[in-house]
């Protein structure tokens, strides 16, 4: 039987990428709103913000994660699917192992939630009201709720008055402004695996300094955002940001992990399996030096890894030679995209390999 921690629900396909969401997404969601809505402090109807901010930060995330899909493509690499669970999005794709396409990739994210701030901004500043252009609410930790008991709900125009507004768009405006500016912070400025803003830090030391080393730089770079991020966390007593915190740290820890077993070696591709944009897909070679349950956890799990590796390197191999013999038939203008994509990037993968 499958381990329950890995059960989804699958939504459907979007733009030939299937969307998945986790089985504790839906349940950490609505613990969120039951305890806004079971706060006796709170305002009436704050519970409704809730559910208005958890439907926009789930349609921010999966379009941040189709900005990965559709950047994969671009770099001629292929995107199977979008996981999403309680802290973001997980998108399975496989790219050119080289430090442009990974850059491109890792940056299409944020560059969602930016593009979508700034549309959101525009369209308060010029087009929210006939009346009235609000400003974005600009300091990522300001509370988006209803501020006050009387349950109002607040925006602010450009020249700092303070207005109640009763029309839901401007309201759904502002909060989706919020949402991606907060999403494009926290993935640019987090320096560290498994965020974006470290797998592009990997990237650009990529060139200079080598896979090795570049990855090695952003691991220890993890390590001091897991005692900052952690640190926040039991200041402002936010379980979420100390989940962030010790999802920083195993992530970082996996990848050393990787790279001191010869993960480098094994560089495939860019999967999303370990974070927001892991490179590594190879199981790590195992060792026999240590004995305690968690070595042998370990070596089990890499175990499992690698029989589904090459599991999927014969479902390719057995994929090609049928391309291949469509094309000795028909010739290469019956192969249609997503094939010429396939071959391309298997042809590549191979030829680096040797």
């Amino acid at each position: 039987m499958r381990d329950p921690f890995f059960w989804s629900i699958p939504l459907g396909r979007v733009f030939g990428v299937t969307v998945k969401v986790h089985v504790l997404f839906p349940v950490v969601a609505l613990g969120l709103i039951l305890r806004l809505a079971l706060k006796s402090e709170l305002p009436p109807g704050t519970w409704i913000d809730g559910v208005w901010l958890t439907g926009l930060l789930f349609v921010s995330v999966l379009l941040h994660e189709l900005g990965h899909c559709f950047a994969a493509r671009w770099v001629d690499g292929d995107a199977e699917e979008i996981m999403m669970w309680p802290l973001g999005g997980l998108a399975s794709v496989d790219i050119p192992q080289e430090p442009r396409a990974c850059f491109l990739t890792a940056a299409a994210g944020p560059a969602v939630n930016l593009l979508l701030a700034g549309l959101c901004a525009v369209l308060l500043a010029f087009a929210a009201d006939a009346s009235f252009s609000y400003q974005p609410l600009w300091n990522p930790l300001a509370s988006v709720l209803r501020i006050d008991g009387t349950g109002a709900i607040y925006l602010w125009t450009w020249d700092g008055q303070k207005h109640i507004v009763e029309r839901v768009w401007p309201i759904v405006l502002a909060r989706m402004f919020w949402i991606n500016w907060v999403l494009f912070l926290l993935n640019v400025l987090l320096v560290c695996f498994p965020m974006d803003g470290g797998r592009m830090l990997q990237s650009v030391l990529w060139p200079s300094l080598g896979y090795r080393q570049a990855t090695l730089a952003t691991v220890y770079s993890g390590f001091i955002f897991t005692v900052v991020v952690g640190l926040i966390s039991i200041v402002y007593n936010e379980i979420f940001v100390f989940a962030l915190a010790f999802f920083i740290y195993f992530s970082c820890r996996n990848q050393l992990f990787i790279l001191e077993t010869g993960g480098e070696e094994g560089l495939f591709g860019y999967d999303f399996s370990q974070g927001y944009t892991s490179l590594e897909r190879n199981a790590p070679r195992l060792t026999a030096k240590r004995t305690s349950w968690w070595k042998r956890w370990r070596d089990s799990r890499a175990a499992r890894k690698l029989q589904r590796e090459m599991e999927a390197r014969e479902a390719e191999e057995r994929r090609l030679d049928e391309l291949l013999e469509k094309v000795q038939k028909f010739g290469m203008s019956a192969l249609t995209d997503e094939e010429r994509r396939f071959m391309k990037r298997v042809s590549d993968r191979y030829r680096n390999r040797n």
